[in-house]
């Protein structure tokens, strides 16, 4: 390769590499980072900024076939939704588990106007996206961003009445669900999630995961106490495995409380628990920072929801991480469906190279682990399919080979742009 076409590829990979970081992998809007916004602009004291939601509810996102064909159209779905709705003005942003928000700042006289419009995205997604989202807004002045976006997030997940998150150990509850290894059908051990009182298991863990994508500066004291009652909450496992504390919600996915929070979990974190953290949070700096530190200091650490497609962009061997826990609905799409069940089989292949151990909450997925995997159709050029073999040869990850495939493509905007299924299907296909 000549130097021209060397630092050609070189800026092709450093530019596919940013949008990757910037755009949702699922539904090519932004990434729920862009929750958080920093710019002076923010900082207006008169400026006001609006945050909509839209999601199915749990019942609904749990009977979704899978990810490939269930929970990522929903989300796409409501994506579109919001776009029709609020038209060319602020930002539609995908925050996952069937979740999408729209934000957008302006002058307190257009958000009168925004909020006598959301009528009308109520009737609209009644008419066009299926089983009827659930809508939630908030308002406020910008320079509370945070705090806006949590209450909207909260008034979506949460049932009317319960606090998020509150201050005494006698209203919050915990929840323990056995875990096993996805490969050999073992016992592992338990996870344990923390949450409000009122809020029943199942629903929890969707509202955790949610709520964990903004934390405004009023949860510090709330975090504070929830870390003092961790210790009498996240006891042994009763068959003496490893217990997961899911620490997802007291750290913050975006929002100025992120630091702080970050750095009370390694200052509180209690000696023995293995970390649980949502697998999209852990490319954030803050997080990361947390976790390499915990596990220096001999702690376990633990990706959650791995699968989602919203995993960092980097390879296990830099990450700190000992375990994967599989994302529940991959695992349910793999039952049903091709390309959900060719990327479950391309993670579990990933882990096995790494030393990494794969979880689940089910063990319905044995059987299929132990099943040949059916012959994808899937036409490859050569000079691709070589780079494709080269990328799982060193063990790339699937994201990280998207990256790479679709920097390779060249610079035709209209190129077919490859995802995590196109990959996956390939390795299947030549495995």
């Amino acid at each position: 390769m000549h130097g021209s076409d060397w630092e050609v590829a070189s800026g092709a990979l450093v530019a596919e590499n940013l949008i990757a970081s910037v755009i949702d992998p699922v539904t090519h809007r932004a990434t729920a980072v862009s929750l958080s916004s920093e710019c002076h602009r923010m900082r207006s004291e008169d400026a006001v900024v609006s945050v909509i939601t839209l999601a199915y509810d749990t019942a609904t996102t749990r009977a979704l076939p899978g990810r490939a064909r269930g929970l990522d159209v929903a989300e796409r779905v409501l994506c579109r939704e919001l776009d029709r709705w609020a038209g060319p003005s602020g930002n539609v942003v995908a925050i996952g588990e069937a979740a999408a928000a729209y934000l957008v700042m302006t002058t307190p006289e257009e958000a009168r106007t925004i909020r006598a419009h959301l009528p009308e995205l109520t009737t609209r997604v009644g008419h066009g996206a299926g089983p009827m989202p659930l809508v939630s807004a908030a308002q406020g002045a910008s320079h509370d961003s945070s705090d806006v976006v949590a209450r909207a997030l909260e008034r979506l997940v949460l049932p009317r009445g319960v606090l998020p998150v509150q201050n005494h150990l006698s209203s919050t509850a915990a929840s323990r669900q056995t875990l096993w290894d996805a490969v050999t059908g073992a016992r592992f051990g338990s996870q344990v999630r923390i949450h409000a009182l009122g809020v029943d298991p199942l629903h929890a863990g969707r509202a955790e995961a949610l709520l964990s994508l903004t934390r405004s500066p009023r949860y510090l004291d709330t975090a504070v106490a929830i870390h003092a009652a961790v210790p009498g909450m996240v006891g042994p496992d009763r068959d003496t495995g490893p217990v997961v504390w899911d620490a997802s919600s007291v750290l913050s996915g975006t929002g100025i409380a992120r630091p702080d929070l970050a750095q009370l979990l390694v200052d509180r974190c209690p000696p023995g628990v293995w970390i649980g953290v949502s697998s999209w949070m852990a490319a954030l700096p803050e997080v990361m920072q947390a976790l390499r530190t915990l596990r220096s200091r001999g702690h376990r650490v633990v990706l959650t929801a791995y699968g989602s497609g919203r995993e960092p962009l980097a390879a296990f061997d830099e990450l700190p991480v000992d375990a994967i826990l599989l994302d529940p609905h991959l695992e349910q799409g793999a039952h049903l469906d091709i390309d959900d069940r060719v990327v479950h089989a391309a993670i579990l292949a990933h882990a096995a190279r790494n030393d990494v151990t794969v979880l689940t909450a089910t063990r319905g997925g044995l059987d299929m682990n132990r099943r040949p995997l059916p012959a994808p159709r899937l036409r490859t050029t050569a000079p691709r399919g070589q780079l494709l073999e080269r990328a799982r040869l060193v063990g790339l990850t699937l994201r990280e080979t998207v990256v790479l495939v679709n920097a390779t493509l060249g610079h035709d905007p209209l190129a077919p742009r490859w995802d995590r299924y196109d990959v996956a299907m390939h390795w299947a296909q030549t495995a």
